[in-house]
C-alpha cells in the first residue's frame, strides 16, 4: 500500500478557530464523499464513550446501486473497503494508507469518514451544509418504471449545479432527446435546473407539462441534501 495520510483538515480548522478540543458526542453516525459520475463512498461509523470503536464502508455507483466487491473487477477497491475500517479505529481519526490502484475509492471513503465525525463533534460550522457534490435517488416512477440519480453542488449552503440522469428498469440511461410528456426531456431538465437554482433546493414549483419530473427531481435533491447535511 501506498502511505499517503490524508488530515481531518476541517475538524482541524474548527478546533484552532475556537480554541478548544472538540468531542465525539456517542451515536451512529453517517457520511457521504463528494460524489462523480462512477458514484461516491459512504461510511457509518460509531462512537461509544467518545471514540471510534467501528466503521462500516460501502461504495455506490453511478446508478445509486452498492457494488458488489466479490463481483466487482477491481479487487483493490474491495480491499480499501476492507481494510481501512480499523485504521480510523486505531488512528482515531479520519486518516488512513491510501490502497494502490484504489485512490478514488481510499481519499473517498476518508472524506465519508471525515464528514461523519463533523456529524459527531460537539462543535459544528455555522451551516446547514458540506460544500461539494452530492448524489441522490428518488423513488421508482409508477410511470415507467426508472428512477433518476442527481448530482447537487452546493457551495455556502447554495445549489450551485445541477446534473441528473434517468434509469431505466434495464439499468440503461435513457437519452435526454427522447421526448417525453410531449416535450423534450432534455428541455424539461433544463427547466428544473434553472428553477433548482433559485428556488429553495428540493422544493421547485410544479412545471407545467412535467409533473412526474418535477415530483421525481424534488425528492432526487433532498435525498442528496440529506446527506450533505452537517446540523
Amino acid at each position: 500500500m501506498q502511505m499517503k495520510r490524508l488530515s481531518f483538515v476541517l475538524a482541524l480548522v474548527l478546533v484552532l478557530s475556537i480554541g478548544v478540543q472538540a468531542a465525539w458526542i456517542d451515536g451512529t453516525y453517517e457520511g457521504w464523499s463528494d460524489a462523480g459520475p462512477n458514484g461516491c463512498q459512504y461510511a457509518k461509523v460509531f462512537i461509544e464513550d467518545g471514540k471510534i470503536t467501528a466503521v462500516i464502508l460501502r461504495e455506490l455507483t453511478g446508478l445509486y446501486v452498492e457494488k458488489d466487491f466479490s463481483k466487482y473487477n477491481w479487487p483493490e477497491a474491495g480491499e480499501a473497503a476492507r481494510t481501512l475500517p480499523a485504521q480510523f479505529v486505531a488512528n482515531q481519526a479520519a486518516e488512513a494508507d491510501i490502497v494502490t490502484k484504489a485512490t478514488g475509492s481510499s481519499e473517498g471513503y476518508i472524506q465519508a469518514v471525515e464528514r461523519a465525525l463533523v456529524r459527531a463533534s460537539d462543535v459544528k460550522p455555522d451551516k446547514k451544509y458540506f460544500d461539494g457534490t452530492f448524489i441522490g435517488r428518488s423513488e421508482v416512477s409508477t410511470y415507467g418504471g426508472y428512477y433518476k440519480v442527481v448530482w447537487v453542488t452546493l457551495k455556502d449552503d447554495k445549489v450551485v449545479d445541477y446534473k441528473v440522469q434517468r434509469v431505466l428498469p434495464d439499468m440503461t440511461i435513457q437519452d435526454p432527446s427522447v421526448e417525453v410528456y410531449n416535450w423534450p426531456l432534455e428541455l424539461a431538465r433544463e427547466s428544473y435546473k434553472e428553477a433548482a437554482l433559485v428556488s429553495e433546493p428540493g422544493f421547485v414549483d410544479i412545471i407545467s407539462g412535467a409533473t412526474g419530473l418535477t415530483i421525481q427531481s424534488n425528492h432526487a435533491v433532498r435525498d442528496a441534501l440529506d446527506k450533505a447535511r452537517i446540523q
